[in-house]
Formats: C-alpha cells, sequence, structure tokens
C-alpha cells in the first residue's frame, strides 16, 4: 500500500468537497523498469475467458503482478478492478449462452424478444452469476492483506444494460413505439443494480477502509461510490433523454454516499444540463472519444460543470496536464495520467499539478 496513503484520503475526501488540500487530484502511473513492463496474454477459448474473468486466484495473480511492475505516483492507488462487463447486471438475467467472453470485454448477446414473456425474476441468494461474482471481490479482499484495494464491478447503467438484452436498434425504436414496457424493464434492472450493489459494497467495504473505491477513475471515498451513465444517450434526442434516462440518475443517486456520471463523448453535451440539475451527481468524468476533439478544446463546458458545483474526471494524456490546469479551477479536479514513460517522468508530471494548481 501506499505510504502516504492518509494524506491521498485526505486529498480525495477535499476533491468531494469541490476543494483543494494543496494541489489537484492526480493519479500517475508508469511501468518501474521501462524495459520490462507489465504485459498479460489473454486465454483464446471461452470457457478459459470466462476463468480469467471469474477465477479469484488467476484474477489476484496477474494483478499483483501489473501492481510488482507500476510506479504509483500522485495520487494513484494500488486496486484490482474486478470487471465482468459493463452494464453487467444484465448477465443475471440472460441465458448464459448470450454471454460472450473477449479478452479486452464481456458481451451480452441480445435476449429479449417480448417484454411481457421475458423475466427478470432475481433472487440474490440463489443467482449462479451473482453469486459467482460475488464470492470473486469476497475473495480479492480477503487475500488484500494491506496490499490493494479492491474496487467495484463496471455493474451501471440500467438502460445501456437493457440495450444489450434488447438490442441497440431494437431499443430505440421501442423509445417511440412502445414506450411503458420499456421503463418497466429498465426499473427492473435498477431494482437489480441496487440490491447486488450492496451486497459487493459490503464485500469490499472493509478492504476500502470503510470506504469503497473506483478503480479506472481512481476514486477513494468515504461510503458508497459509483458511477452513472448511458452510453446510448449519444443516439437519442434531449427530449428522450428526459423522458427516460434522468429518471434513473434520480433513482439511484440518492442511495449513494457519492455519485458519479460517466459521460461518454460530445453527443452527450446535449444533456449536460439535465445532468448538472440531479443534485446527488457529485462528479462528471468526461471521455476523450478517439476521433473527436480532446478535452482542452471543450474548456466552455468543463467550466460550466464547476459552476455547477459538480467535480470533474479526466483522463488524459501527460500533454495535456498543463493547458488544463491553466484554464480550470484544481478544487474538485481529478487527473488521470496513464502515458509516463518512467518513475522519473511521473515524479516530474505531479510536481508540475503542484505547480500549476490553483
Amino acid at each position: 500500500m501506499r505510504e502516504n496513503i492518509d494524506t491521498i484520503f485526505k486529498r480525495m475526501e477535499a476533491l468531494w468537497q469541490g476543494k483543494i488540500l494543496d494541489r489537484c487530484c492526480i493519479s500517475v502511473t508508469a511501468p518501474k523498469d521501462p524495459l520490462h513492463p507489465y504485459h498479460v496474454q489473454a486465454p483464446k477459448t471461452q470457457e478459459e475467458l470466462r476463468r480469467w474473468y471469474l477465477d479469484g486466484e488467476w484474477v489476484l495473480k496477474r494483478n499483483l503482478e501489473r501492481i510488482k511492475k507500476t510506479y504509483f505516483a500522485g495520487d494513484a492507488l494500488p486496486n484490482i478492478f474486478p470487471y465482468v462487463g459493463t452494464g453487467g447486471h444484465a448477465k443475471y438475467v440472460c441465458d448464459p449462452s448470450k454471454v460472450e467472453y473477449s479478452p479486452e470485454t464481456v458481451w451480452i448477446h441480445p435476449s429479449i424478444e417480448d417484454y411481457e414473456t421475458f423475466s427478470f425474476a432475481f433472487d440474490p441468494e440463489t443467482n449462479p452469476v451473482f453469486q459467482e461474482e460475488l464470492k470473486l471481490l469476497s475473495y480479492l479482499a480477503d487475500e488484500a492483506d494491506g496490499r490493494y484495494f479492491v474496487g467495484m464491478p463496471d455493474n451501471c447503467g440500467s438502460y445501456d444494460a437493457l440495450a444489450q438484452l434488447r438490442g441497440n436498434e431494437e431499443l430505440l425504436m421501442d423509445f417511440i413505439t412502445d414506450p411503458e414496457p420499456v421503463k418497466e424493464a429498465a426499473h427492473a434492472l435498477m431494482d437489480i443494480l441496487h440490491v447486488t450493489n450492496e451486497r459487493f459494497f459490503a464485500a469490499i467495504r472493509e478492504n476500502c477502509k470503510d470506504g469503497s473505491v473506483h478503480s479506472w477513475m481512481n476514486l477513494w471515498a468515504p461510503g458508497k461510490i459509483m458511477q452513472l451513465q448511458c452510453d446510448l444517450s449519444v443516439m437519442i434526442s434531449n427530449e428522450l433523454y428526459k423522458e427516460f434516462i434522468v429518471d434513473e440518475l434520480e433513482t439511484t443517486s440518492p442511495r449513494l454516499d457519492h455519485a458519479m456520471y460517466h459521460l461518454d463523448g460530445m453527443e452527450q453535451i446535449r444533456h449536460l444540463d439535465d445532468i448538472l440539475a440531479v443534485p446527488d451527481i457529485h462528479m462528471i468524468q468526461w471521455t476523450q472519444v478517439a476521433g473527436q476533439p480532446a478535452a482542452e478544446h471543450f474548456i466552455p463546458q468543463l467550466k460550466k460543470i464547476q459552476a455547477g458545483g459538480k467535480g470533474i474526471v479526466l483522463v488524459i494524456s501527460k500533454n495535456q496536464v498543463q493547458p488544463l490546469l491553466e484554464n480550470l479551477s484544481s478544487g474538485g479536479l481529478n487527473l488521470i495520467v496513464t502515458d509516463a514513460k518512467s518513475p522519473d517522468e511521473a515524479d516530474r508530471i505531479v510536481a508540475l499539478a503542484e505547480r500549476l494548481s490553483k
């Protein structure tokens, strides 16, 4: 574990309050030995890939190797991200044959042909998929022994989960032609998300020092943190966003101590006012989508987020640190830099953030 973890926690407590302890939060990682960086080769068969995601010993072994070979600078947290698919709570109600494991992600193929006949019945005590994932988190937390934190799975965005179960094109048409069954199905998935996340939070709470961790956003907080999202919303109007998606934000965010919104691409700017209006969303993670302008081209929108009382998470390159810090307030700002080439360079990036924080 980081020697200065208490200071990191204090810095992150200030982050959630939109304040600054001594500088903005910045996490920088680099290979300890640039000539021998961490590399992992994923298996190829479906059964091996499934175990690669869910076998606690296998997950722990490769992550300990990654942590061993990684230099953590600034506020970077050694942690394990138990990734089992984005919107992964869809797996709890779909046919197992519809789940496909790949080296990069977990795909959930469409299962819903008719909302009336599809069952969203779920019992956390007997559902084998959920129980296997809960076992994974519990194992990782039990084995940590102060070496790392365990993050939450990427179960988030019930409309994104529903899009996997129904199919994007079909769901987009359903918004227009059959809205009520869509809302009922989404609420069933929200209920599943809330119930299962409470079990996940309980499994990692002690490991996370009576709080929780969001792995890829490099965030710790006292209490429960989770991201909200609707990547599907890049394809819908703001009117439909208001009718369908805002309800999930308002339903789920009060159940958390700290909620973040994953804003995935500039097409979601049209929904920004509605996101900012949700009081229990405390932070927005602005995603730099491939093929779109970099974050510094959206300074007015980023300043609007800060003016709206929300924090900002940015996953950026090292060359973006200076222009962003020169234009944004450092209070409530969390920068994540993953392209440092060496420990010395990682430390220089953190030092730059210290000089520019204001």
